[in-house]
């Protein structure tokens, strides 16, 4: 789940306010989003996300007070199954049933761990947060990074019981677990947190607006790419997460990019665009995504002799018959977050699976 690391930011822009962090735990049924979705109360009355279609958020925001109030971590269930108004969803019928988490969290309070977690994320780091439910004063009090790092309180019989389930989410890149340990009659929730995606953007034109916008919305970090001076800079692209002012054959030349990021040609200039995509081509550890803009035909041109790979995305942009760069860039858009739910996908389906069997 990346959504941590936007809250993480929320919480440390107002570190003198309390809030209450809503986790969906489990899910019978259908519903609107699925286990280890998030979403975020202030004490102000502020909510960051959604984690129902909007039928539960009202009430929720009742016990995320209370929660807050108490500083104690409780479970709220609503049936949707109901389709009277006198059950939740009023009336909605969504034939699902959903339990969610409120933890109640400030900044202030617990910065000395969070504030480390937070870097581990920015660096491009996973962790799995691991909450022991069973300590109603507690919310989330432990992370684990893949090298091993403990950050936060370690809860008991760390190594015997918690390690292996730690280790294998790493392994399977499982998002969420949900388990309860007899011997220890406790219940840990187990969550595997991922830094947000990074979007290079080769090209700082003006078709480029748009796409750093909707990108930045949807929980990309854009890099404009760009030699230019008066095209790349914050005035241009409000949202970019920063810029490189540079050659992008002398970027390349001289940095390693993130793992598992994403790659947008764009430049509009036929040459160098074949000198980034060579050095795409060219290297053993590719990015997640590299999509050009331009006809496919211009793309053949650009690779010269050389048969076209299957990872390329060209045209960029999933089929919508899109005209202008505010279309072009849902379209864009829309393939960005194809590929980046892509693993989520499998993972249900393998879900499914087993619960069948």
């Amino acid at each position: 789940m990346k959504e941590l690391y936007k809250y993480l930011n929320i919480m440390k822009s107002k570190p003198d306010q309390s809030f209450a962090l809503a986790t969906v735990i489990q899910v019978k049924g259908s519903a609107y989003r699925h286990e280890g979705a998030k979403m975020l109360f202030s004490e102000n009355g502020e909510q960051y996300g959604m984690i129902s279609g909007g039928c539960l958020e009202e009430d929720l925001s009742s016990y995320a007070q209370e929660a807050m109030t108490l500083q104690k971590h409780q479970t709220v269930t609503y049936n949707l199954r109901i389709e009277d108004d006198l059950g939740w969803g009023k009336g909605a019928g969504c034939n699902g049933e959903i339990t969610i988490l409120l933890e109640p969290i400030k900044w202030n309070d617990t910065k000395h761990f969070l504030s480390r977690v937070l870097e581990r994320l920015e660096r491009g780091e996973r962790l799995v947060s691991i909450s022991d439910l069973s300590r109603q004063k507690d919310g989330v009090r432990l992370f684990v990074a893949e090298d091993g790092e403990v950050i936060g309180t370690r809860l008991p019989h760390l190594k015997k019981v918690v390690m292996p389930t730690v280790n294998q989410m790493f392994k399977t890149e499982r998002t969420f677990e949900y388990q309860h340990f007899i011997e220890l009659n406790t219940t840990f929730m187990f969550e595997l947190h991922e830094p947000q995606d990074t979007l290079y953007i080769f090209g700082a034109g003006t078709d480029a607006e748009p796409l750093v916008k909707r990108a930045a919305e949807f929980d990309f970090l854009p890099v404009v790419i760009d030699p230019r001076e008066s095209r790349c800079k914050r005035a241009c692209f409000p949202n970019a997460s920063s810029f490189i002012i540079e050659h992008p054959e002398n970027f390349l030349a001289k940095n390693c990019l993130k793992k598992n990021s994403y790659v947008l040609i764009m430049t509009h200039q036929f040459q160098q665009d074949q000198q980034i995509l060579t050095y795409f081509l060219e290297q053993e550890n590719r990015p997640k995504y590299v999509g050009i803009l331009g006809p496919k035909k211009r793309t053949e041109k650009l690779v010269a002799s050389l048969p076209l790979p299957e990872w390329i995305h060209s045209p960029v942009g999933i089929s919508i018959h899109a005209e202008g760069a505010e279309e072009i860039s849902i379209s864009i858009l829309g393939e960005l977050i194809q590929v980046r739910n892509e693993k989520r996908m499998l993972m249900r389906k393998k879900k499914k699976r087993e619960t069948v069997v």
